[in-house]
């Protein structure tokens, strides 16, 4: 399946793919949220392993994913849907 740009789709289909953006986007940071917790308290004990670098591992999907949410969310905006 092609994926369409966000110019081709239709204002329902626009609004669809934000509240799925929008699920992922909290869903990602409350996952990252749960990661950098665990792993402040895995360092204060620990010390520094591999599982202290998961969170910035996984930075560049988290900022990726923010960054498609607010794509969708200001292609809205440029249309003026409410």
């Amino acid at each position: 399946m092609k994926t369409k740009r966000l110019t081709d789709l239709t204002e329902q289909e626009l609004i669809i793919e934000q509240k799925k953006r929008k699920s992922i986007s909290t869903s990602y940071s409350f996952i990252m949220g749960m990661m950098i917790g665990i792993t402040v308290y895995g360092f204060i004990k620990n010390g520094l392993s591999f599982f202290s670098l998961l969170p910035i591992i996984f930075l560049p999907i988290f900022i990726m994913n923010w960054n498609n949410y607010k794509e969708v969310k200001n292609e809205i905006k440029s249309r003026n849907i409410t």
